[in-house]
C-alpha cells in the first residue's frame, strides 16, 4: 500500500530525506550520492538537470532502505514528476509513505493513480499456475468492473473459450492454445461510460496479447529466456490498468479491450514449423516459428475489433526481442502506418513522461515475412529483416486500411534488473499515458 501525506500531516515516524541540487561536500567524493543530513535523516544530492532525475533520486532512497519518508526538494516537483518520484520508490514489496508539499488534492490524485497501477503491476508479476487465460481475463474485468461502478459506467465481458462455437473463427488462439490443457480464450470487454448512450459507436478498440506462459513451443526458448515468461501478459493487463485509470479519471467513450490470451506449451499435439493456418480474412500464414505466436492470437483480436468499426485501434504486446535491441527496456516502441504518430497519443506521452521511441513501418517490411505455401510467414527471414517493423507488418494485414491504428512494441514491460529509474520487476509502463489518452479523446 502506498499512502501519501501533506507536509507535517502524518503522525508516523519518517525519514527525513532532503534532495539537494548540486554534489557532495569536502570530506565526501563529489560524486557521492548521499549523505547524513545535519538535522537527522539523509541529504540525496542531484543535478535537476538530468534526464528523469527525480526517478534516480527515489532509486538511491529506495537503496538506503527508507520507505517511509518526510521528502523535501530544493527544486519544487511538479504533480506528475512526484508521480514518477514514488512510482520509482515501489518495489513491489515494501510499504512506502512519502509526506510531500503539494496541496491535499493533487497528493490524492497521485496517491489514487500510484496505487492503481502497481496493483496491475503486481498482476503482471503473478505466477503462471495462478494467472491462466480464463483466470486472468476474469481477473482483469472484476479490476475494471469495480472501477466502473465507482464511476456510474457499464462494463461487460463475452468471454469466448475453446468448445465455444464462436471460438472456431478465432484461428490464431486456437493454434496457439492446441498444446496446452488451459483453455485459450478471447475476453471482449466493453466499457460504457455513464455519459454515452448506450447505441453509441466503439471509439478506441485495445487489443492486448496475453500469454500467461511462452515456452517457445517447438522453437523452444533457452531457459534464461523462459525464467521471466509469465510476464508475456503483461499487455492485456496494462490495457487493463489504462481503462480501470481512465474511468477514475473521467472517461467520456466507449472503449472496448479485446484480451487474448493463451499458454504457448509444448506437446504432441501443438503446432509445428511449417503449419499453414488460414484466418477468416483469407489470409494464410505459414508457421516458421511457433515462438512468434504473439502475433498469431492478436491477429484474431485486430480482426474482431476491425469488424466492431471503432474510431480507432490500438495494440500492444511483448511482441519482439528486436524491439529490446532497438530501444532497450527503458522505453516502449510505437509503429504505425503514418509517418508522424497520433498526434492527441504523442501529446498524451509526452505530457505524462512516457518513453517511447516511433519505429518505421513501410510496405516493404512485407517482403522478410514471403512464403511461398502462403501467404506470408509468421516471422521474418532473411538477412537484415527488422524484427519490430515486420512484426507489425504482419499485423497491419488484419486491420481495414482506413482505420486508424498504432501498434506497441512493449518492450518496457519488466525489467529483470532493475535499472537507474524503477525497480527490479514490471514497469507499469504505458498504463498512465493511454489512460490520460483516452480521456482526452
Amino acid at each position: 500500500m502506498i499512502k501519501l501525506f501533506p507536509h507535517y500531516a502524518s503522525e508516523m515516524k519518517l525519514v527525513t530525506i532532503n534532495l539537494k541540487n548540486g554534489k557532495a561536500e569536502s570530506p565526501f567524493d563529489a560524486e557521492t550520492k548521499f549523505a547524513p543530513a545535519d538535522g537527522g535523516g539523509y541529504d540525496v544530492f542531484v543535478n535537476s538537470a538530468d534526464f528523469k532525475w527525480y526517478q534516480t533520486a527515489a532509486r538511491t532512497v529506495a537503496s538506503l532502505g527508507c520507505y517511509s519518508i518526510r521528502l523535501s526538494s530544493e527544486v519544487k516537483l511538479s504533480a506528475n514528476e512526484f508521480y514518477w518520484f514514488v512510482t520509482a520508490l515501489y518495489d513491489g514489496v515494501h510499504d512506502i509513505s512519502v509526506e510531500y508539499d503539494l496541496p491535499a488534492q493533487e497528493l490524492s490524485k497521485v496517491e489514487s493513480t500510484v496505487n492503481l497501477v502497481a496493483k496491475f503491476r503486481a498482476l503482471a508479476d503473478t505466477d503462471s499456475k495462478i494467472s491462466t487465460p480464463t483466470l486472468v481475463v476474469k481477473k482483469l474485468f472484476e479490476e475494471i468492473e469495480a472501477a466502473a461502478s465507482e464511476s456510474g459506467a457499464k462494463a461487460s465481458l463475452n468471454l469466448i473459450k475453446r468448445g465455444d462455437k464462436e471460438f472456431e473463427s478465432c484461428v490464431g488462439l486456437k493454434t496457439v492454445g492446441l498444446a496446452s490443457d488451459e483453455d485459450p480464450c478471447l475476453g471482449i470487454i466493453d466499457v460504457l461510460p455513464a455519459v454515452v448512450d448506450e447505441n453509441a459507436a466503439v471509439d478506441v478498440a485495445l487489443v492486448g496479447k496475453g500469454i500467461t506462459f511462452d515456452t517457445g513451443g517447438y522453437s523452444l526458448k533457452p531457459e534464461k529466456f523462459m525464467e521471466t515468461m509469465r510476464t508475456d501478459k503483461t499487455a492485456v493487463i496494462y490495457l487493463c490498468g489504462a481503462i480501470a485509470l481512465a474511468l477514475k479519471l473521467g472517461l467520456k467513450k466507449r472503449c472496448r479491450l479485446y484480451l487474448c490470451c493463451s499458454e504457448n506449451m509444448v506437446s504432441g499435439r501443438g503446432m509445428l514449423p511449417g503449419d499453414i493456418i488460414r484466418y477468416p480474412n483469407d489470409i494464410s500464414v505459414e508457421i516458421n516459428n511457433t515462438d512468434a505466436e504473439g502475433r498469431l492470437v492478436l491477429a484474431d483480436g485486430l480482426l474482431k475489433a476491425s469488424a466492431d468499426n471503432p474510431a480507432f485501434i490500438l495494440d500492444m504486446a511483448t511482441l519482439t526481442g528486436a524491439a529490446k535491441v532497438a530501444v532497450g527496456r527503458d522505453m516502449f516502441s510505437v509503429l504505425t502506418r503514418e509517418a508522424n504518430l497520433d498526434s492527441a497519443l504523442k501529446n498524451a506521452f509526452d505530457k505524462c513522461g512516457e518513453m517511447y521511441w516511433q519505429l518505421p513501418l513501410a510496405p516493404y517490411h512485407r517482403r522478410f515475412l514471403s512464403s511461398r505455401r502462403a501467404t506470408v510467414t509468421n516471422s521474418g527471414h532473411g538477412e537484415g529483416a527488422p524484427g519490430s517493423s515486420v512484426a507489425a507488418s504482419f499485423l497491419e494485414q488484419f486491420v481495414k486500411k482506413d482505420t486508424p491504428w498504432v501498434h506497441i512494441d512493449l518492450s518496457s514491460a519488466y525489467l529483470p534488473d532493475g535499472s537507474p529509474f524503477l525497480a527490479a520487476g514490471p514497469s507499469g509502463s504505458t498504463i498512465l499515458g493511454i489512460a490520460t489518452w483516452l480521456c482526452e479523446r
